[in-house]
């Protein structure tokens, strides 16, 4: 008896098994290009994260209501007043530049002058960072002014929303967190940033 043996087994050509390699090549060229960007988008997001950190705890400390207190004896002919911006303190005075000078933070006179704020500037021990601090000189009242009634009252208040009888004043503080492009470059970025308020508070020591 003579068996037919019919041979329908297919292989991978040469060709075949060359155009697979090179597109194995491809996708793994494609991959690999993908962790080192993983890697520094991590490695950002770790630094973006850390000055938050920073921002906060910086912000903590300048707006500590324990700074921000003026006492006065009313007894004694003191009144209420404004905080100062700057210049000589004769109590009971207290100015923004002063406060900001025990919290070692500076003032650059190259700057311009702002006209809503002063601007301070705080380079850490850490030689990464630096700080600057934009606060803002017009004040605003806490609790706010309550809304005007129906019919307007007799005597209408005092205009201007931080005047001398209000105790509690709220000056803005932005603070900016500066990071250095290269360690040791002297050239920094702004790499995160806050917002909050002084709390500028007033007591009747009498």
């Amino acid at each position: 008896m003579r068996k037919c043996l019919n041979s329908n087994e297919k292989g991978l050509t040469l060709v075949e098994v060359l155009a697979a390699l090179v597109i194995l090549g491809i996708l793994f060229v494609g991959i690999m290009t993908i962790f080192p960007q993983m890697t520094l988008f991590n490695e950002k997001t770790e630094a973006k994260l850390d000055t938050m950190n920073l921002a906060r705890q910086e912000m903590a400390k300048i707006s500590d209501t324990n700074l921000w207190i003026r006492k006065y004896d009313s007894s004694a002919g003191e009144s209420p007043g404004y905080l100062k911006v700057e210049g000589p303190i004769i109590a009971p005075d207290l100015s923004i530049e002063s406060v900001m000078d025990s919290l070692s933070y500076t003032v650059d006179l190259t700057d311009p002058v702002f006209p809503d704020y002063k601007r301070f500037y705080n380079i850490p021990t850490v030689g990464d960072y630096h700080y600057i601090a934009d606060v803002y000189t017009v004040c605003e009242p806490f609790p706010p002014p309550p809304p005007p009634t129906s019919p307007p009252p007799a005597t209408p208040p005092a205009i201007g929303s931080c005047e001398p009888q209000d105790l509690v004043k709220l000056h803005k503080v932005h603070l900016k967190v500066m990071m250095e492009t290269k360690p040791g470059s002297g050239s920094y970025r702004m790499s995160s940033e806050t917002f909050s308020y002084i709390p500028y508070k007033e007591i009747d020591t009498k």
